[in-house]
C-alpha cells in the first residue's frame, strides 16, 4: 500500500510544479510576447514606417545635360536606412546611383525654362512571410523641391534675336518688342523712347541678324549677347532742324548690336541694347 506507481507520482509532481508557478491548467500564468518586427525579417507585430526627414537637392536651378544631387534623410524606428528600398522617379531625365542619394541629370532638347520636381518612394520590408512567401511592407512617399532647368544660351540668343527681328518689323509696337525686357533696367525706358521715336520717323524695310558672340557671367546673373546686323530704312519724316534729313531717301546701318542679360524672377531677360557701328550720312539717327 505505500508503493505509488510511475504515473502517479508524475502527476502528483506536475501538480506541484503548476502550483509553484502561479497558475494552472486553465489559466498558464503569464506570457511574454514575441518582440515587434523589424528590417532583420523573422518576427511579426506593429511596425513603424519609415520617416523622410526631408529631400536636398544640390542646386535648385540647373542647366540642361547637367548633374544635380539628390539627396533623401530617412529614418526609421526599426530598419537601418541603408536597408530600404529607395525608388526616384521624374517626368523626364535620368537618374544614376542608387540609394537614399543620387544624381538627376536634367533632360536635354526640351523647352526651357521648366520646373522639375522629383519624387521618392521608400519601401520598408519587415516580419514574417505569409503562406505565398511575401513579407509585410510600409510603404511612403516624398517630393523634392522643385528644380528650375535652363538651356541659357538658347533662351538668351532667341530673346535677343526675337527682339532685333520685332524692331525690324516697324509694324511692331515698342511695347511688344519690349516684352522680354526687365523692368528692373533703365534700358527699357530709354530703349522705347528709341523705338517709339524710329516708328514716328522711319520705315524699316530690310534686315539681316547673325550670332557672333554670347558671355554668361560667372555668377550666372548676367550676360552679353552681341549680333552682327544690318538694318535698311526709308525716312519717313524729318525734324525741322536736320538740315540733312531727306523725306524718302533710304540708308543702311550696318553693325553691331549688343544686349545684356539679367537673371531675375526664376528666368533670363534683356536689360538694355546698344548699336555700334556706321550709318548713311542721311541716316544717322535711326539707330540712336
Amino acid at each position: 500500500m505505500g508503493r505509488r506507481t510511475i504515473a502517479a507520482a508524475l502527476a502528483t509532481a506536475l501538480a506541484a510544479l503548476i502550483v509553484a508557478c502561479g497558475g494552472s491548467p486553465a489559466n498558464p500564468g503569464p506570457v511574454t510576447p514575441p518582440p515587434t518586427g523589424g528590417g532583420g525579417g523573422g518576427q511579426s507585430g506593429p511596425n513603424s514606417p519609415p520617416v523622410i526627414n526631408s529631400i536636398e537637392v544640390s542646386s535648385e536651378r540647373t542647366e540642361v545635360d547637367t548633374d544635380v544631387t539628390v539627396t533623401a534623410h530617412v529614418t526609421d524606428a526599426e530598419t537601418p536606412a541603408d536597408q530600404l528600398k529607395y525608388e526616384w522617379k521624374a517626368d523626364a531625365g535620368t537618374f544614376s546611383g542608387d540609394g537614399a542619394s543620387v544624381k538627376w541629370r536634367a533632360p536635354k532638347d526640351i523647352e526651357t525654362p521648366k520646373d522639375y520636381t522629383l519624387a521618392l518612394t521608400v519601401t520598408e520590408t519587415y516580419g514574417t512571410p505569409n503562406a505565398g512567401g511575401e513579407r509585410p511592407t510600409n510603404v511612403v512617399n516624398g517630393m523634392s523641391p522643385a528644380i528650375r532647368v535652363h538651356n541659357s544660351p538658347k533662351e538668351l540668343v532667341d530673346m535677343g534675336m526675337a527682339f532685333l527681328t520685332d524692331f525690324a518689323n516697324s509694324k511692331i509696337s515698342s511695347s511688344v518688342c519690349l516684352r522680354d525686357f526687365t523692368d528692373s533696367c533703365k534700358g527699357k525706358q530709354d530703349e522705347k523712347s528709341d523705338i517709339d521715336w524710329n516708328r514716328d520717323h522711319d520705315t524699316i524695310l530690310a534686315h539681316t541678324l547673325k550670332l557672333t558672340d554670347l558671355r554668361i557671367h560667372s555668377d550666372q546673373l548676367g550676360a552679353d549677347i552681341a549680333i552682327a546686323c544690318t538694318f535698311t530704312a526709308r525716312v519717313d519724316k524729318c525734324e525741322p532742324t536736320d538740315t540733312s534729313c531727306r523725306v524718302g531717301s533710304v540708308g543702311t546701318a550696318d553693325g553691331t548690336c549688343t544686349l545684356t542679360g539679367k537673371y531675375e524672377q526664376k528666368r533670363w531677360w534683356l536689360c538694355d541694347s546698344h548699336f555700334t557701328g556706321r550709318a548713311s550720312a542721311m541716316f544717322k539717327a535711326f539707330l540712336r
